[in-house]
């Protein structure tokens, strides 16, 4: 009877221990609702000064990179995310979608230009679809840029040649594959192999909504990470080769080390990669870096060697202050808001948190607070002392100086 008993005991614990580490996991993702609330969330501006530039000119800049030879930041701005956007799940029904996504340039280096000169829009040539922009690469070598894409045909990914001296953007080819179901972060190893994070198995636009939110706020490790090969005839040749909860942005700390985020797990996870003889890569988990934020994007500052991150301290301000822009952001649906929509857009806020990370000194706080919302990238040119904060839902950018 005894050791029925033991055998039945031990059974149990083998059974309630994952249970336990699993609510113990997602009680701390949740417990940022609490902690990260306007006036409990701690707040950080370690710079010398900074200021919110372009304001007038662009918003929604999910994305941005740097090209630190050149002193010039590429964003990826879409205006059409307040009223399509896949990743959160919000679609409002429209005659027509709203303009294209725009990619500008941002001269960051030359302090003393004007606004107007120093941000430039990149022309876009040969392409005439739908751009709604999530992610952007550049693999400068071959003047390579990659634009995640999330039209209404479905999703794709851009291939652009970026001529830096004209700033013209010329379309190469879309990327289409069953493996690309939700791309949101690329990094590229050359011109024509890249690794995408698909952040989503369930999609708010495919799937229930029921199971889209399961995935989202239960964490299932149901996301992937695919690497893709072109060939000569544009086919290609794709594999997932890691899958993880919410994979979001997505680095090559150096030629080993890939970080990854998992976003609703409030982690960033370090895989070694090995380049084998094989077709694909493959991917091993080695550690994770715990975050007091949900991070979205990554970038690796060249000259410092950090890994920066980005993301969403409080996500029912993230949430409601998403479906406020496409009120607050067009002055015609505002006027007809009354004084209910006033009150909405002067009270509507959400908090940004940007951070560095690495293996000597672990975390680093850049910048967290409520000025400036929503940020989804953060990269920071160390030479010369400049860092720029681009938010999801955001007027304009963040700039700061050390």
């Amino acid at each position: 009877m005894m050791q029925i008993n033991i055998r039945n005991s031990v059974l149990v614990i083998s059974l309630l221990a994952p249970l336990a580490v699993f609510l113990g996991e997602r009680a701390c993702a949740l417990s940022l609702v609490y902690l990260n609330a306007p006036g409990r969330m701690q707040t950080y501006a370690n710079f010398t000064s900074h200021e919110i530039k372009f304001a007038s000119k662009i918003r929604n800049c999910e994305d941005a990179l740097l090209i630190e030879p050149r002193g010039l930041a590429i964003l990826a701005c879409d205006p059409g995310r307040e009223t399509w956007n896949t990743v959160m799940g919000d679609f409002f029904d429209q005659a027509e979608p709203d303009a294209n996504a725009e990619l500008y340039a941002y001269r960051y280096a030359e302090p003393s230009l004007p606004d107007a000169d120093s941000l430039v829009r990149i022309e876009v040539a040969g392409f005439d679809s739908e751009l709604r922009t999530i992610g952007i690469e550049y693999h400068e070598p071959s003047s390579t840029l990659f634009v995640t894409n999330h039209p209404r045909q479905g999703p794709r990914i851009e291939q652009f040649y970026l001529d830096l001296e004209t700033l013209t953007a010329t379309h190469v080819r879309t990327l289409s594959h069953p493996l690309i179901t939700t791309p949101n972060s690329i990094v590229a190893l050359s011109a024509s192999d890249f690794l995408v994070t698909n952040q989503h198995y369930f999609t708010a636009r495919d799937y229930p909504r029921l199971l889209w939110a399961f995935e989202s706020y239960l964490a299932p490790p149901l996301g992937s990470i695919v690497h893709v090969r072109i060939s000569e005839d544009s086919t290609l040749d794709a594999a997932v080769i890691a899958r993880q909860a919410y994979p979001n942005g997505i680095a090559l700390l150096n030629g080993t080390t890939l970080a990854v985020a998992a976003t609703n797990k409030r982690l960033v996870y370090l895989y070694s990669i090995s380049n084998t003889e094989r077709t694909h890569p493959s991917l091993k988990f080695e550690s994770s870096i715990w975050l007091p934020f949900l991070p979205d994007n990554l970038s690796v500052s060249k000259g410092g060697g950090a890994l920066l991150i980005a993301g969403h301290p409080h996500l029912p301000s993230l949430n409601a202050f998403a479906r406020s822009r496409r009120v607050c952001h067009r002055p015609d649906v505002l006027t007809d808001g009354g004084q209910h929509a006033l009150k909405m857009c002067a009270t509507a806020g959400a908090a940004s948190w940007a951070s560095e990370w690495t293996p000597e000194h672990g975390v680093r706080h850049i910048y967290s607070g409520w000025e400036y919302p929503s940020s989804a990238s953060v990269v920071r040119d160390p030479e010369r002392g400049v860092g720029i904060v681009a938010g999801l839902y955001a007027r304009g950018l963040l700039v700061w100086w050390d």
